[in-house]
């Protein structure tokens, strides 16, 4: 089983318009998903056949609608309720010539909502996998889940950014994916050239971090492992229709690479097809796309 944990999951009103600011402006098409990143682990995870489930929390009637979504999509899922009044938030996405969006907040968590969320947690074996995914507005959330996890030997996921990561990096999670520019963020660095990334990707293994995974967006990702060793994959050639979701398709296409083949390199290959799969759709990629594209992606081991 692979289980996701999205502790601010959202309601994604997405629409193609171009932005005219201080105008009344009108979409040309509109769609409206169950987002949140950990939710789109799993949602691809499941279209490409993983056990998986999500969980997390939600609020009021707009938690609700995200919970009948994923039912919709056939999506098992354990969205805990949050009480006080409050809702679970709304993103809006505008794409156009450029993308643009605007993320709500959505409501507070407090250290009672963190037990519930570590007792969901409890049924983890060795052989399973935990995803942690998004913004986290409570840092000591992220750290208590993998400081429990560390227990159970299970492979952990972190794909967040910021002071959260570097906080986290003391529990030792199995994989960290952050974007060039996180990981650029993370020592103050701008524009990184691969090089650089690589040796501030291997900062990170010193920290804590047992393998890392890096997404270059149309450049591909490189994974530098445990082991020492460094995978590279470059994206494939396609339209990008949008970006959003494309890192959480990558991090669900390269754990259900791993778990088929137990090969870091077939796993990334995996990854990157699931990535620009998203990225060539409307929403999240299909499974069909996706190996569709697997045969177009190469992948490269370097030596350091």
């Amino acid at each position: 089983m692979i289980y996701t944990i999205t502790t601010n999951p959202s309601l994604d009103y997405t629409v193609e318009a171009e932005l005219l600011p201080g105008q009344i402006n009108r979409a040309e098409s509109e769609a409206i998903y169950p987002g949140g990143k950990g939710i789109n682990v799993s949602l691809f995870l499941q279209r490409l056949g993983e056990e998986t489930r999500a969980l997390g929390f939600a609020a009021g009637r707009i938690g609700q609608t995200i919970r009948d979504l994923l039912d919709d999509l056939g999506c098992p899922h354990t969205l805990l309720e949050l009480g006080g009044g409050g809702q679970s938030r709304i993103n809006v996405k505008i794409c156009g010539s450029t993308e643009t969006a605007v993320n709500g907040r959505g409501p507070e968590l407090g250290a009672k909502d963190l037990v519930r969320l570590l007792e969901l947690l409890q049924d983890v074996r060795r052989e399973d996998a935990v995803v942690i995914s998004g913004w986290a507005q409570n840092i000591s959330f992220y750290v208590s889940i993998l400081q429990q996890l560390e227990d159970t030997g299970c492979m952990t996921v972190l794909d967040c950014s910021g002071e959260a990561l570097w906080q986290c990096l003391g529990c030792h999670p199995f994989l960290i994916k952050p974007n060039l520019t996180e990981l650029g963020a993370l020592f103050g660095v701008e524009d990184l050239e691969y090089a650089e990334s690589v040796e501030l990707a291997h900062q990170l293994q010193l920290e804590g971090a047992r393998n890392v995974m890096v997404s270059m967006g149309n450049e591909g990702a490189f994974l530098l492992t445990e082991s020492r060793e460094l995978y590279v994959a470059a994206a494939c050639h396609g339209q990008t229709v949008s970006t959003v979701g494309s890192g959480d398709s990558l991090v669900a296409g390269f754990l259900t690479g791993l778990r088929q083949t137990g090969d870091f390199g077939k796993a990334l290959q995996m990854g990157v097809a699931a990535g620009c799969a998203t990225a060539f759709s409307g929403w999240l990629g299909t499974k069909e796309l996706t190996m569709e594209l697997l045969g177009q992606i190469n992948v490269e081991k370097r030596l350091l």
